[in-house]
């Protein structure tokens, strides 16, 4: 069965476990994020799930953000990430956290890179990615916090080399 699919069906499945069918949601992909693996919609009712993620990552993470974003639906707004938002994760069956971790960080998920970096420009290293391109022009009198001898008026902004967009992660089929 295809992946999407076979997400979508356990989002649906879930929802009408938990009584979100008959309250009028509905479960969306999110075609345009690229940061957020899901999202509860309150005001138009919608429990969504980034596609792009969906797509590069296990069909058991998906649903565990099916599940978050099911808790969010549940407690109603206000709740954020509180005690009773965890009490709902842990009843529906999702890990009761506040944001996925990448795997970069020693997380689990597999995140899509931005397509500019902020580097060393004596060393190279990267140190931040960006799905936009900066405002800031001016990096001279610039450093990252607790690294500002490695970093004082080295920074510089750069495109990722490999943006092509016949192979980017920005063009998915479905």
């Amino acid at each position: 069965m295809n992946k999407l699919i076979e997400i979508q069906q356990f989002a649906m499945e879930q929802m009408e476990k938990w009584g979100l069918i008959e309250e009028n949601w509905t479960f969306v992909w999110d075609n345009k994020a690229v940061r957020r693996y899901g999202q509860c919609r309150y005001h138009k009712r919608e429990i969504g799930v980034t596609k792009k993620l969906a797509l590069i990552n296990t069909i058991e993470e998906s649903k565990d953000v099916v599940l978050h974003e099911i808790a969010h639906a549940l407690t109603g707004r206000g709740h954020g990430h509180d005690a009773v938002w965890k009490r709902m994760c842990i009843k529906v069956g999702a890990r009761p956290e506040r944001c996925y971790k990448s795997k970069d960080r020693g997380g689990n998920v597999n995140t899509i890179k931005g397509k500019y970096m902020l580097i060393n420009k004596d060393t190279g290293k990267v140190y931040r990615h960006y799905h936009r391109k900066p405002r800031h022009k001016n990096w001279d009198g610039v450093w990252l916090q607790g690294k500002k001898a490695e970093t004082l008026g080295k920074l510089k902004v750069v495109s990722v080399a490999n943006n092509n967009t016949d192979r980017s992660p920005y063009k998915i089929q479905a």
